[in-house]
């Protein structure tokens, strides 16, 4: 199973990983578009960065 988690509390868990990243997407879309907007693209990669490796750790 492939778990990810945001700061705010929500957790998603998917057997399928892309599902998983989408569902995170969706939600930080949906109830965190101001912080995403505020962001630059080396945040976004970190972020990004720390969510694979929550994938690896629940692989």
């Amino acid at each position: 199973m492939n778990t990810i988690s945001c700061n705010c509390g929500f957790k998603i868990t998917d057997e399928n990983k892309y599902k998983a990243e989408a569902a995170m997407w969706h939600h930080a879309i949906q109830d965190h578009t101001d912080m995403l907007k505020s962001m630059t693209v080396d945040m976004l990669e970190q972020w990004l960065m720390n969510k694979d490796e929550q994938l690896k750790a629940g692989a």
